[in-house]
């Protein structure tokens, strides 16, 4: 288990166990299917999120952030962006990354300008997780129908 906590990646786990590299993709899953070996590995992920100070109610907060991310709160009442250091901790983790390119915008007007590329976390993957946590999305399985065409030709 501890070896499966470093990566969370079960062949390389099964390696570093002392299993052969030839099976390790084999045992490594086979292992972590043990009702007691998966106890054991959800025990200390939950440790490790304990001590990092993550909590489940963290986690659904910050999804909420970005899922419902409202793209207005980067700029000021002028549509100026605001600078990174005033944006608050529920509308600065919204932001991917950032660009500023400082360049001559119109030729020969002699005047630099900064243009400024923001990209924003993507939204669908929170409202995904948060959907599938609140039961919104269910899975279906495909329900197999048999159909038998007969074919009869007109005389």
């Amino acid at each position: 288990m501890a070896e499966y906590a470093i990566d969370s990646n079960a062949s390389q786990a099964a390696i570093r166990a002392g299993y052969t590299k030839k099976n390790a993709n084999v045992v490594g899953p086979r292992l972590l299917a043990n009702v007691h070996v998966k106890a054991a590995v959800a025990l200390l992920e939950e440790r490790q999120l304990q001590n990092a100070g993550i909590t489940a109610e963290m986690v659904k907060r910050r999804l909420g952030l970005l899922a419902f991310q409202d793209v207005r709160k980067l700029f000021d009442r002028k549509g100026n962006i605001l600078p990174l250091q005033d944006l608050d901790d529920d509308t600065a983790p919204m932001i991917a990354g950032m660009e500023v390119i400082i360049k001559n915008a119109k030729a020969g007007d002699g005047h630099t300008d900064e243009v400024h590329k923001i990209r924003i976390v993507d939204q669908v993957k929170p409202l995904e997780l948060l959907a599938r946590h609140f039961g919104l999305l269910v899975e279906q399985a495909p329900i197999p129908v048999n159909v038998t065409f007969v074919w009869q030709s007109a005389r």
